[in-house]
């Protein structure tokens, strides 16, 4: 029953994930495009979704992102409903989500190092540190030498490297990629692996889709977890084969609110937990 939360111990299960997507269905064009999907990503968890072309990944990322709503079902993110945040809550949503799409979204006009940095801006951080940070996150993805040029004179390729470190910088809590590594050669896809699993160790939820096997089987190589889209279904696991395993409890709440950064925004809604949200940056240098 779409609403019903699937419980374990004392804690329900979307408690313990940073997204989790509860009988989500859409269609479109009265095609069925997800048919009932249930899925939880929680910190430290990196979970990479193969499909081929129309089998529902690229729609599933959109609504994990929310930038999509689903038709039914229910979307938590950090344990709240996202229908039913106000809409001035949504952006706040949002900013904590490091998404790369398919097709690179940048800011042409502006440079790859600004558009990193913007990321950082809109969770509050002070543009002297987002300015380390963000080029830390380029030098990651080995594309330290683009910082200064402006985006609309980069390749496809170089467009997919600078969103790639604006998706993972800081990390924020949720980290969504779509065909990461989408025409590119073996060293860059090596590099988008390296990204995606430093995100999930640095503590984001990390969710990938591709219909590229030789990206999915270094993820999980790499620690992931892999399931299978076909048809707008996951196939092969039931939604309780879904759930990350319990996390440790933490032995006193104020030291895990110590290493969790709440962004400073109006558009914050009092009922979202800041203890679900990003650790504090430790972005290597």
């Amino acid at each position: 029953m779409i609403g019903q939360k699937v419980s374990s111990d004392d804690l329900l299960a979307y408690d313990r994930c940073v997204i989790w997507l509860e009988g989500v269905s859409y269609q479109r064009n009265g095609r069925v495009v997800l048919d009932a999907v249930t899925l939880g990503v929680a910190s430290s968890d990196l979970i990479v979704i193969e499909g081929s072309a129309a089998s529902g990944k690229t729609t599933l990322l959109e609504i994990a992102a929310v930038s999509r709503m689903p038709d039914a079902g229910t979307v938590w993110f950090a344990g709240r409903n996202v229908a039913t945040l106000q809409r001035a809550s949504l952006p706040f949503v949002r900013r904590n989500i490091g998404y790369c799409t398919a097709d690179p979204l940048l800011i042409p006009e502006d440079t790859a190092l600004a558009n990193v940095m913007l990321a950082l801006a809109v969770r509050g951080q002070n543009p002297a540190t987002a300015e380390v940070t963000a080029k830390a996150a380029l030098d990651r993805v080995n594309a330290g030498d683009l910082a200064n040029r402006t985006v609309a004179s980069l390749s496809l390729g170089q467009k997919r490297l600078v969103a790639m470190a604006r998706a993972v910088v800081g990390p924020p809590p949720l980290v969504i990629a779509d065909e990461p590594a989408a025409g590119v050669g073996d060293e860059a896809r090596a590099t988008v692996i390296r990204a995606l699993t430093a995100a999930r160790d640095l503590g984001a939820a990390v969710l990938c889709a591709t219909a590229d096997t030789t990206l999915a089987d270094g993820l999980v190589l790499a620690g992931g977890r892999k399931i299978h889209i076909a048809q707008g279904r996951i196939a092969g696991a039931p939604s309780m084969g879904l759930v990350p395993a319990l996390p440790a409890r933490y032995p006193n709440d104020n030291e895990q609110a110590r290493n969790v950064t709440k962004p400073e925004t109006d558009n914050l809604d009092s009922n979202i937990d800041p203890r679900k949200l990003a650790p504090a940056s430790k972005e290597p240098a």
